[in-house]
């Protein structure tokens, strides 16, 4: 995994040349989980959600004269959740980096380059956990060596965001997404999946003069 991290930077590094812009943004996620244990343990479980960092950086392209734009980046995200049962508390910390794909499409009649444009956005990102805790009472886990949490997250998301031209080279974006995040490839009776509210706030800079 490390060396196709590896080779998606340097190809994203090549692109960045010839990018039209390129993007930084971060925000907050909200998010809840859905378990199911092996031996029905989670039954009895109380879950609330809790927040945790998002941070995003890439670069975008645009096709039909600025009426769909494709993005790629590197991104970061906490996905943390909180739950109760008979008296014990339960704490998840978990951080995954990982690449993320994305389509927008303008909806705005104005010109791109020009005020404030809004976008319907849709996509996914691929990541792998970086580190996570779980906290029982006062019980601290590694997630890093439960198999509940190892291999490949996909998180499909769909949103809307915004574009405010600031000046010909600056824009300043702000935008909401909503996601499912699962592991793929897991074949243990136990299953986690996590459902996030995210709100970013960010910019684009223009390469082009």
């Amino acid at each position: 995994m490390r060396e196709v991290y590896l080779f998606l930077f340097i190809v994203l590094s090549a692109f960045s040349i010839k990018a039209q812009e390129i993007y930084v943004s971060s925000g907050n996620n909200i998010t809840s989980y859905d378990y199911v244990s092996s031996n029905g343990s989670d039954e009895n479980l109380e879950f609330r959600s809790d927040s945790g960092t998002n941070f995003e950086v890439g670069y975008l392209h645009s096709f039909n004269n600025y009426k769909l734009l494709y993005s790629i980046g590197f991104v970061y995200n906490e996905f943390n959740a909180e739950a109760s049962s008979f008296g014990s508390s339960y704490s998840w910390k978990t951080r995954y980096i990982g690449i993320i794909n994305k389509f927008s499409y303008n909806l705005s009649n104005c010109c791109y380059n020009t005020g404030l444009n809004t976008f319907l956005t849709a996509g996914f990102s691929t990541s792998t956990l970086a580190g996570g805790d779980q906290f029982i009472n006062d019980n601290f886990y590694d997630l890093a060596k439960s198999e509940d949490f190892l291999g490949v997250n996909i998180q499909p998301f769909i949103g809307i965001n915004s574009q405010y031209n600031m000046a010909r080279n600056f824009k300043l974006t702000l935008g909401y997404n909503f996601s499912k995040a699962f592991h793929l490839f897991n074949n243990s009776e136990e299953k986690i999946s996590y459902n996030t509210h995210q709100i970013k706030v960010g910019f684009l800079v223009s390469l082009y003069r």
